[in-house]
């Protein structure tokens, strides 16, 4: 099994990007890198780490001691996630979709945007992202695909059942 996870999360003026990726079931590799949006050619945080996929839960554990070590050091308060915090990191965190955004999110999706690109423009969550697709007939891993009958349609919004099937004319 092979997968790659992306997460960009732009905060202030620069940018993070964490990614994850896998082309077997054994191995798993972590990039991260960061940038200035002023200034995107000079990298204020790069790097790459190679591990068995068995070692992931360690390295998870020792990564969050680490990080709540270091801002201790560095006097970094560690924000306690919660609603709040989710809406200053995206700020349309449980806001509603508008059908604007909605043709936007296609637009962007079928254009090969990336999850995590759609996400920071839209202030979301990458789940949040994919879950709408979803709700409009998308596979997420899929932009090629649209529903039999085409984005942004009728049938999502309400079923046959409940507004009454059409009949042909002639049949009884």
């Amino acid at each position: 099994m092979s997968f790659r996870h992306l997460n960009e999360l732009p905060l202030g003026d620069k940018v993070f990007r964490i990614e994850l990726a896998s082309d077997d079931d054994t191995n798993v590799t972590l990039t991260l890198s960061g940038w200035s949006e002023d200034d995107p050619d000079t990298l204020l945080a790069s790097g790459d780490l190679r591990l068995p996929m068995a070692d992931v839960p360690s390295l998870r554990i020792a990564l969050n001691r680490a990080l709540r070590a270091l801002a201790l050091v560095a006097d970094v308060s560690e924000p306690i996630p919660d609603r709040d915090v989710l809406r200053e990191l995206f700020p349309g965190h449980g806001a509603p979709w508008v059908p604007q955004h909605e043709e936007e999110l296609l637009r962007r999706f079928h254009d090969s945007e990336t999850i995590a690109r759609i996400a920071a423009r839209f202030g979301r969550t990458p789940d949040s992202v994919r879950t709408k697709l979803r709700e409009l007939g998308h596979d997420p891993r899929r932009p090629e695909f649209c529903p039999p009958d085409g984005c942004l349609s009728w049938s999502r919004y309400a079923s046959t059942a409940l507004v009454g099937a059409v009949e042909e004319p002639g049949r009884e």
